[in-house]
């Protein structure tokens, strides 16, 4: 019988596959070494070896910047805290390193694979992986916390990523998300308003991923919920 751990092992050894590079990050206050594909061009050449394309092997400055909102705001320790579409894992490692318990969630096999490798690699244990997909949600229980990074780059999967939130966020409970300024992000956060939500949006410059010249910086959208 095939277990998680079983497919997680196949979904690593398919990441060799992968123009996979060794990224030194500043997120959360704490230097972390993260695997991930920063060449999206090189990604695109060997996608059709996957049954999804792959985007969360691919790290984005979204992640840096929920790192960063979680280390700021103290958030996080002994909490709960669920993150959706994990990615590389950023997000959850800077939480699992501050003392919370985390469940790392994507509906990708092998992000969820590169999450463990990232984990491992920064020395953070305790977090709990599962697979789980926004329209078809079946995932963790409650969690004190919700993050996600870039996870709001479809519209049509805003209906889905509400769902999960309401389902999941506890009473006073929080939601951090990330953006790079996309236009569509707002209809998200004005549905949070019209039900009732405490919704909070500040930018940050946060220091662009290589390859990109010295002092580059990318505007990131941090929105910051509470339930009523």
């Amino acid at each position: 019988m095939t277990t998680f751990e079983d497919e997680l092992d196949a979904a690593d050894r398919r990441l060799e596959s992968l123009p996979l590079e060794q990224l030194s990050v500043l997120s959360g206050g704490r230097q972390l070494k993260i695997e991930a594909v920063r060449d999206q061009d090189r990604l695109l050449a060997v996608a059709d070896q996957f049954a999804r394309f792959p985007y969360g092997v691919l790290l984005w400055e979204s992640a840096i910047a929920i790192g960063d909102v979680l280390a700021d705001r103290g958030l996080v320790r002994g909490a709960d805290v669920l993150e959706l579409g994990a990615g590389a894992g950023l997000g959850g490692i800077v939480a699992a390193g501050m003392g919370a318990r985390v469940v790392q969630t994507d509906h990708s096999m092998e992000a969820l694979a590169l999450c463990r490798r990232n984990a491992r690699a920064n020395g953070v244990t305790g977090i709990t992986l599962r697979y789980a997909d926004w329209t078809s949600w079946s995932g963790p229980e409650t969690a004190d916390l919700v993050i996600g990074a870039d996870i709001l780059y479809d519209p049509d999967r805003h209906d889905d990523v509400w769902r999960v939130v309401q389902a999941t966020v506890r009473p006073q409970g929080s939601v951090v998300l990330t953006d790079p300024g996309r236009t569509h992000a707002d209809r998200f956060v004005a549905g949070m308003k019209a039900t009732g939500w405490d919704v909070r949006i500040e930018r940050r410059g946060v220091p662009a991923l290589p390859p990109c010249q010295p002092g580059d910086t990318v505007p990131i959208d941090v929105i910051v919920a509470q339930r009523r």
